[in-house]
């Protein structure tokens, strides 16, 4: 998973994505899923998911969504079939520098996505409470992971430069 500086990671993003002009490749805010569906749990959560970027990594781009991805192919293709042949996606390999990644456990993720708590102290603001997600060993002893293996984390960082993708596959019929 790591080499050097970098980490392997792979996203799935539409196909629009990686036909940007230029080197950055991004995606818009108003793209992101919660955004999209308008889920005010989710909303908040992905939220504070990026102040804590800002707070542990750099500053992000208001305009532009995080992007979303995996040490390892712990989703094999997007859960969504779809029949429209136009539809299409793409599968990326990038190599993305440590220092613009921020990792965190899978499953643990879905607790403050819901809108839930790790702990049941009412008196620590919920936000603080989600602070958990970033401490392995924690929700591990806490039964909330697994195991620290690597099949069991996801990452977000602000860009995609094209000289990180080693590798792309194209998939139609998914959303």
């Amino acid at each position: 998973i790591f080499t050097g500086e970098n980490m392997l990671l792979e996203t799935y993003q539409h196909r629009s994505f990686i036909k940007q002009s230029g080197n950055i490749l991004t995606t818009l805010r108003s793209r992101e899923t919660p955004f999209e569906i308008g889920w005010n749990t989710e909303i908040r959560a992905y939220e504070w998911l990026r102040q804590q970027y800002q707070r542990h990594r750099v500053r992000l781009n208001r305009q532009h969504a995080l992007i979303w991805a995996w040490p390892q192919s712990t989703i094999s293709y997007p859960t969504v079939p779809h029949t429209d042949r136009r539809v299409a996606i793409v599968h990326l390999w990038l190599d993305v520098p440590d220092e613009l990644v921020l990792l965190m456990n899978f499953e643990a993720w879905t607790i403050p996505l819901i809108g839930a708590r790790f702990m049941e102290d009412d008196n620590i603001p919920i936000e603080r409470d989600w602070e958990k997600l970033f401490d392995e060993a924690w929700l591990i002893q806490h039964e909330y992971a697994a195991s620290d293996d690597w099949l069991d984390h996801q990452a977000v960082f602000p860009y995609v430069d094209r000289a990180w993708i080693k590798r792309i596959k194209y998939l139609r019929g998914y959303r």
